[in-house]
């Protein structure tokens, strides 16, 4: 089995899909406005947007909002340049919930924001050793 993509269940479709292509900057690979549905291709992953109502139909049943705050999985995404990457979205209004900081342990620096539905989102730079490989 492999991975093919993450689905993010939203409430407001519409809202979500700027958030995640104007504002994160994910390149749309395709969008179904009658579907409520979008793909974004983020590199060796992709992640879809559908709507809640429209995977509802598709599943039989209601499937009520969850808490915003509720974190039930993250999405993580590698950058080249966490404080570039935080620099550009906090200049197009994405709030962070923790600025980037260097965590030790886990061995790269990491910075975390939420998208309109309360989805974790984590940004992640591999620490470099002094010749520039990934540690």
């Amino acid at each position: 089995m492999n991975l093919l993509q993450v689905r993010i269940l939203v409430e407001d479709f519409q809202k979500s899909v700027a958030f995640y292509r104007d504002q994160l900057e994910l390149k749309v690979d395709w969008y179904e406005e009658s579907m409520e549905y979008a793909l974004f291709h983020t590199g060796a992953a992709r992640v879809e947007l559908l709507s809640r109502k429209a995977m509802s139909q598709s599943l039989g049943e209601v499937l009520e909002s969850s808490n915003p705050y509720a974190t039930n999985f993250l999405l993580n995404i590698e950058v080249e340049d966490l404080d570039a990457t935080y620099a550009r979205l906090r200049a197009k209004d994405v709030q962070f919930v923790k600025e980037p900081h260097y965590n030790a342990q886990w061995k790269g620096q990491f910075a975390y924001f939420r998208d309109l539905d309360g989805t974790l989102i984590e940004l992640y730079q591999a620490a470099k050793t002094e010749d520039g490989v990934n540690v």
